[in-house]
């Protein structure tokens, strides 16, 4: 299951043209990237919870699984109103069915490996949750024992038996048997009840060599940087006039018009770039006027309400 019903609210003014699962990394939406990634690991089929932007998202995954028909499957769990991580998995129960499952966030780019997540998991019968963690990255929140056992999500400070802590990669792999535990709150309060109950909750360890959580403007314009490692990355139906410096990522039908200069931007599908424009370390979307100057950020026109 793709978690990708949230709002983004982090990512707005973007989040209101386009859900976070359909950000596009090097002109491939995180969605695609993902589908090519569970395919990669000898996955077959997938959920994707739907809610922020749902007609957006939904004629997208229909064009989806059109592409991928042969290789994923891939349905929706539309939610009327968004339920808590918890809770939109526990509506996908039927979708799922009865075998184990990873759950990975839409938001997160990574080569972590799926297949020796899944083995470690169903090595050990009876497990409800593996969780995929990362050694010394972003914030580390999961307190672990010296056994590897979890102890702890988000504890204000070292809990009883504490060795290390590290980061949760937005990964882990699951059994059946949790949809017995879930309500409508957060997965980590159902983790943190079964805690409680004496009931194991495990880690995995592995440090990919790409892992990035697009949660901000700043990480979203940072993957596609260092992804793009330095070259000029233009669609087929884009049209160049203007000048290209450094990086650029330019989407499909975008137009950079003779006397626009850009230099290390992303730059949306669409997005046009007007004569005497200047964008620089920026994300473009939308029409941008003549003579106007983008330094850093983002410039959207959100649509309006």
């Amino acid at each position: 299951m793709i978690l990708g019903a949230g709002y983004g609210r982090r990512l707005m003014p973007l989040t209101r043209l386009c859900p976070k699962p359909l950000f596009r990394v090097l002109n491939r939406t995180m969605l695609e990237w993902w589908a090519e990634t569970l395919v990669s690991a000898g996955i077959r089929r997938a959920v994707v919870n739907v809610h922020h932007l749902p007609q957006q998202m939904l004629d997208y995954l229909r064009d989806l699984a059109g592409s991928f028909q042969d290789r994923l499957e891939i349905r929706p769990s539309l939610e009327e109103e968004l339920l808590g991580t918890g809770g939109g998995l526990k509506k996908a129960e039927t979708l799922l069915g009865r075998d184990d499952f990873l759950l990975v966030n839409a938001d997160i780019f990574t080569d972590f490996e799926l297949v020796r997540l899944a083995v470690k998991h169903l090595a050990n019968s009876g497990r409800l949750v593996t969780l995929g963690l990362l050694p010394g990255r972003g914030q580390a929140n999961v307190s672990l024992d010296r056994n590897g056992r979890i102890l702890s999500f988000r504890a204000p400070s070292p809990v009883p038996g504490e060795t290390e802590r590290q980061t949760y990669s937005g990964i882990m792999a699951l059994s059946p048997a949790i949809f017995e535990h879930l309500g409508e709150s957060d997965l980590v309060e159902a983790f943190r009840r079964l805690l409680e109950e004496g009931r194991d909750i495990s880690g995995w360890t592995y440090d990919p060599a790409i892992w990035s959580d697009i949660g901000s403007m700043e990480d979203y314009w940072h993957l596609n940087r260092a992804l793009a490692a330095g070259r000029t990355i233009v669609h087929s139906t884009a049209k160049i006039e203007g000048g290209l410096t450094g990086w650029n990522v330019v989407g499909a039908e975008a137009v950079i018009e003779k006397g626009a200069e850009t230099e290390n931007c992303v730059i949306w599908p669409g997005a046009s770039l007007a004569r005497g424009t200047m964008a620089q370390d920026a994300v473009i979307t939308g029409a941008v006027p003549a003579g106007t100057r983008v330094v850093g950020g983002c410039f959207c026109v959100p649509p309006q309400d």
